[in-house]
């Protein structure tokens, strides 16, 4: 169980993010990325001797699974795509350019 900040609960120093989590959410990398945000925040606000922490407010629940180099299916919200448009989306690179530009790495 976790509060808002991603605390656990009953611990002022503890933090949870990821698949442990009990929001109702999917379990997804993308959430998780978004939880460890949240948690680096709080962190650097403790360690300011503040105690305003940042909540964290969900994300956008969608799944898109490559069928290909071109293809794709996507879920979002209630919502399901298939074909060439979730293709672009994803089956381009994977995602690998924005993941490794939100790490600040070198794109190869």
């Amino acid at each position: 169980m976790i509060d808002s900040d991603m605390r656990v609960k009953g611990h002022a120093n503890i933090f949870a993010i990821g698949d442990i989590t009990d929001f109702k959410e999917i379990k997804q990398g993308y959430l998780a990325q978004m939880h460890a945000d949240v948690v680096c925040k709080n962190i650097k606000t403790l360690m300011n001797g503040k105690d305003k922490l940042a909540a964290y407010k969900g994300g956008q629940e969608m799944a898109i699974v490559s069928l290909g180099r071109k293809e794709a299916v996507a879920q979002i919200a209630c919502i399901t795509i298939s074909g060439r448009l979730p293709g672009m989306i994803k089956s381009g690179d994977l995602f690998v350019t924005k993941t490794r530009k939100a790490l600040a790495l070198k794109s190869t």
